[in-house]
């Protein structure tokens, strides 16, 4: 028994280090749709445990091509370089390298800006309804919308902190926003869980050239979610 007792105290020592670092990188990373608190990190290190891989495009398989999909996003080019590294955390989900300068960011504001502009009859700002601090773009009405209704009409919003956004997506568009390298599935997206099978981060742009594609894959998610509404506006 004396000697379990130092081991038992070695392996408690270790599990609060661990988690007082973990505690203090997932603060690091902002506040998400969780508190921003031991309570908040406590409901995610739990979350942790049902992580699904985001880049396995078989997650939604079965529904792309079946009523509802919307193939509305063209040809896109490969994204150049490495994916950036994802915090491990499910909630908030955010990216901790290959951030776009200042600049981007702005100009990344002005495209979600420049989609409500284009459609004030059918899109607005409102707070997520996912992360419940930043501004999203949502749909006037969501039900005359995308099949897809665990999105309650948003359609997507950016992430302040590193220039990253969660867009929802098509199957289709999703498959090739995947297989292009421009983003992944949030790790609990789909399978019963609260968020949308198609529910993506889009990497930050990091020059204008990357901006250009981001504007494209907003664009698709905003015909995927408004459908035809848009015809009709």
């Amino acid at each position: 028994m004396k000697k379990v007792i130092p081991i038992i105290a070695v392996i408690v020592l270790a599990v609060g280090v661990w988690a007082w670092m973990d505690y203090r990188s997932w603060l690091a990373l902002g506040p998400g749709g969780v508190p921003y608190n031991l309570q908040g990190w406590a409901q995610v290190t739990w979350m942790r445990l049902w992580k699904k891989n985001p880049l396995d495009p078989k997650l939604f398989a079965d529904k792309i091509g079946k009523e509802g999909d919307v193939a509305a996003l063209g040809k896109i080019p490969n994204r150049t370089g490495n994916r950036p590294s994802i915090a491990p955390h499910p909630v908030p989900h955010r990216q901790k390298n290959q951030f776009g300068d200042e600049q981007t960011r702005k100009d990344l504001t002005t495209l979600f800006d420049g989609q409500i502009a284009s459609h004030p009859q059918l899109l607005h700002y409102q707070k997520s309804a996912f992360e419940r601090r930043n501004d999203a773009i949502f749909l006037r009405e969501p039900d005359k919308g995308t099949p897809n209704t665990k999105a309650l009409g948003e359609v997507g919003h950016i992430h302040p902190s590193d220039g990253s956004m969660h867009i929802t997506l098509s199957p289709s568009d999703a498959k090739k926003v995947l297989e292009a390298g421009w983003g992944e599935l949030h790790s609990l997206a789909g399978d019963g869980g609260p968020l949308p099978f198609t529910y993506m981060m889009i990497y930050s742009p990091r020059n204008k050239e990357e901006l250009a594609v981001v504007e494209q894959i907003l664009k698709a998610a905003v015909q995927y979610h408004a459908g035809n509404l848009l015809k009709q506006s």
